[in-house]
């Protein structure tokens, strides 16, 4: 047995059947992800019940959105600090504690400042510590060769955590009241990560005794081993790509936070990520109250929003594959213009069958914008600084959602009509697939497939 294959301090170095433990570390962060990502997707839920129940206005309540992903957008690059020096099994258990505690306040709450303090501040720093920021740093340690698949799958748990909690929610909220739904998903958020990052997760593959080599010797074997159609649907799912250095000199750079925001490319990357979150959140945030102001009963509108969370799912595992196939500028301009079709959908669909095609593009198209922009982050600045990198672009993503939470709001109570924010978050999608033209990352990384004719290989 070589060292590379020794376990290391007692830990597991393999997954089951002998597989490459990465699989494991995938698993894992697809159930955390799918869980604690309804903390943000059901804001939408709940805030139609808190309106009815206080009769704010929408304007100051989706504040509360507004100040949760700018603080968890402000927390992300700290996190990512953290990651980088002390691994997830500090700072996510951390960050399920904080989570929870601001559900279980919510579930008390009965004036706007504890909202904003609530769901803005607690809860929005324990989903910095849970979510993007720490589980795409550890797949992306894990998995290089298949970085976007990889990627593609973990952020899929988005759109699963969509699919089967909204309706659970809208049901328990239909049931027992918004507050009673807030303190069951606290109980839920505090006890899932916890027990997944205590038991499975680790940052590296060195931690378990393995090297990110072993990726490429287990799919090899996996290739040797495989014939027939069962070869060509394996060959579809997962293929075999190897990384091409472009630009050789941007690629050996030790690339930190401070040397990254110096260039040019950091920030049209930052500039896509805020421009497409201020048009992703003009839409999604006021998307269950204008369902039913377009007079859809709350059961259909919560199981159409569910349905997004289907189709994201689909989005994103294949955009995942698709990324890696066709690039992360192609694939993202897709998703971009999937997303506009969506929104037109939206607006002037007359029928319910327009709101399912309106579910259909804007749920596969927000799926594939996500492993792009994760993976072009990745492919421009890699290495060991990466968290702290990664976490100033979910800080910029931030900044735009919450100012896409809060204008659309706003627009609504000065308009009572929703035509300006479509037509603002349509504008944001287009801007955003051109910044990431101007970042390029395939002019630094590229993939390519690569032919395995055995074991050998």
């Amino acid at each position: 047995m070589s060292e590379i294959d020794k376990p290391c301090q007692g830990r597991p170095a393999r997954g089951p059947g002998g597989s490459y433990y990465g699989w494991v570390i995938l698993a894992a962060c697809f159930v955390i992800i799918a869980v604690s990502s309804g903390v943000i997707s059901s804001f939408p839920i709940f805030y139609v019940s808190v309106l009815r129940q206080f009769h704010w206005n929408r304007g100051n309540t989706a504040i509360a959105m507004s100040l949760h992903l700018l603080v968890n957008g402000g927390a992300s690059p700290f996190v990512g600090v953290i990651m980088d020096r002390y691994g997830p099994r500090l700072a996510m258990p951390v960050g399920a504690l904080l989570t929870a505690a601001g559900l279980c306040w919510l579930s008390r709450a009965n004036a706007l400042w504890q909202f904003y303090v609530a769901f803005g501040i607690l809860a929005a720093v324990g989903s910095a510590m849970l979510l993007l920021v720490p589980l795409i740093a550890i797949v992306s340690n894990w998995f290089v060769r298949r970085r976007g698949m990889a990627i593609g799958i973990v952020a899929s748990g988005i759109g699963a955590g969509q699919l089967l909690l909204l309706p659970l929610l809208q049901r328990l909220i239909a049931l027992a009241g918004w507050r009673t739904a807030y303190l069951v998903f606290a109980i839920a958020i505090l006890v899932i990560p916890w027990v997944l990052v205590r038991q499975f997760l680790f940052n590296r593959p060195e931690e378990v005794g393995l090297s990110v080599t072993d990726e490429m010797g287990q799919r090899q074997k996996e290739q040797a081993s495989t014939s027939g159609w069962l070869a060509g649907v394996n060959k579809v799912l997962a293929p075999q790509n190897e990384i091409i250095v472009v630009d050789t000199a941007w690629a050996r750079t030790d690339w930190t936070l401070r040397k990254a925001a110096y260039s040019l490319r950091f920030w049209a990357l930052v500039m896509a990520m805020i421009v497409f979150a201020i048009g992703f959140y003009l839409v999604t945030v006021q998307l269950f109250a204008y369902l039913l102001d377009r007079g859809y009963n709350p059961a259909f509108a919560a199981s159409l929003m569910g349905l997004l969370g289907c189709f994201n799912i689909a989005g994103k595992f294949g955009g995942g594959l698709l990324c890696d196939r066709i690039g992360r500028e192609m694939s993202f301009s897709l998703a971009m213009a999937l997303l506009i079709g969506s929104i037109v959908f939206l607006h002037y669909g007359r029928v319910a069958i327009l709101g399912i095609a309106f579910a259909l593009l804007f749920g596969v198209g927000y799926g594939m914008a996500i492993p792009s922009l994760m993976a072009s982050a990745t492919d421009l600045f890699q290495g060991k600084h990466f968290g702290a990198i990664f976490g100033f672009n979910i800080l910029g993503a931030a900044i735009g959602g919450a100012l896409g939470s809060w204008l659309g709001g706003y627009l609504f109570d000065l308009t009572r009509a929703y035509g300006i924010s479509f037509m603002l978050a349509s504008i944001g999608m287009l801007v955003a697939a051109l910044l990431l033209w101007k970042a390029r990352p395939s002019a630094v990384r590229l993939l390519r497939p690569y032919k395995v004719t055995g074991v050998s290989a």
